[in-house]
Formats: structure tokens, sequence, C-alpha cells
């Protein structure tokens, strides 16, 4: 699939000498599909359908259901920032991490797991909920590297080389889809109490995007 944000690289280097691809990085499903489904209830289905197509080729109609090059969520997010503007775009994607982190609670976490996260006392529970996260980074960090590091405040969760963001230059923290999951999980699985605020942006010339979890202890 074509991208114009995203040209694929030619097979053939300059001297002739035909270059082997780099390996597709990929990335689970739900930033597209939840972003798509915040922007046909926000904006209507006409907006929502046109973003969605022009920046992914896919349609509202058939959402992808498996793994997807992590190159189409960051031409929807970018397509959603340049379209709606960084603070609206950010809420939307907000959104849609909530959602997401509702699927996941549906659907991929064990019932078990997630009555043991309540029931331990809030740090241990969520040294467990982290250590699921980086057991799972594969299907959300996409060629970027997810690290954990844990206090007894809360935590500090970082992306280095940012699949969301790269490339991206912004004025405000963009990565909100990765903030609302992480706060919807952990306010919910957690402490209601917990805040999620994401502190440094590599869009804003950060060295990382790093987001800093608070109100545990």
């Amino acid at each position: 699939m074509a991208h114009a944000a995203f040209p694929a690289p030619s097979d053939t280097a300059v001297t002739g000498v035909v270059m082997a691809e780099a390996p597709v990085a990929r990335i689970g499903p739900n930033t597209i599909i939840q972003l798509a489904q915040v922007l046909r209830d926000r904006c209507g289905e006409s907006a929502a359908a046109r973003l969605l197509f022009t920046s992914t080729g896919y349609a509202l109609g058939a959402l992808p259901r498996a793994m997807v090059d992590e190159r189409e969520a960051q031409a929807f997010v970018r397509a959603v920032m340049r379209e709606l503007g960084e603070r609206p775009g950010a809420r939307l994607l907000h959104e849609a991490g909530r959602r997401t982190a509702d699927y996941l609670m549906a659907h991929r976490i064990p019932r078990p797991a997630q009555w043991l996260m309540r029931w331990l006392p809030r740090q241990a529970g969520l040294r467990l909920l982290l250590a699921a996260m980086r057991a799972n980074a594969w299907t959300f960090a996409g060629s970027g590297r997810f690290t954990v590091t844990t206090s007894r405040q809360g935590a500090q969760l970082t992306f280095h080389d940012c699949a969301m963001c790269r490339d991206m230059v912004t004025t405000l923290p963009v990565c909100d889809f990765y903030a609302g999951t992480f706060a919807r999980l952990i306010r919910t699985l957690i402490t209601p109490q917990a805040t999620v605020r994401e502190v440094e942006c590599q869009a804003q010339g950060g060295h990382c995007c790093r987001f800093e979890v608070t109100g545990i202890s």
C-alpha cells in the first residue's frame, strides 16, 4: 500500500546494486481502529472515512484486524493532526487510547490478572501491570524501544525512537494515544488517583517520549 508521507525505499542504489528492503515493523491495529471510530463519532462519518482512506487506504467498513505496518498508524496520526490541529487531534488520540484500554481489559487481559492487580497493594499491582506491558511491548512499540522505570512515587514509561510521532515536529506533546491507554489501564486496575503525563516528546525535540506515572503511593 502506497503512502504519500512515507515513500517506499528504492530497490536499486545509485550504483545499480539491488538493496534488500528493511523488515516492516508492525503494531496492533487498535491505533487505526479506535482512532477511526473516535473520528466518526466526533467529526462525522464523511470526515473520518476521508482521513482514514487518504492516509492509510483503509475504509471504515474494512478496518484492519491483524498487525499493521507502523507507518500506516503514523500516517493516520499525522493526517489527524494536520487536519484538526495539535490540541483537538491530541484529544481524539487520547480518547482512542482510552477505548483501546477498554478493549484490552475486555478481550486481552485475563480476568484473574485484573482481579489480582486490583487486590494487591498499589505499587505491587502497578509493577505487575507494567511487567505485562513490557512483555507485550512488541504489539505497540513497533520499531521503537519501550522501557519502564519504577519508583516509590510511581513509574516512568519511555519510548526511544517512538513509532507514534517519529519525524513529526509539533509544539505540544502528541503521543496522547499512548497516554490515554496507559492512564485508563492504571486508573482502572491500580487506582483512580493515578495520573499519566507525557513530560518529554520527540516531536518537540526531545531525546525520547517519556511518560510520568504519579499518584500511586
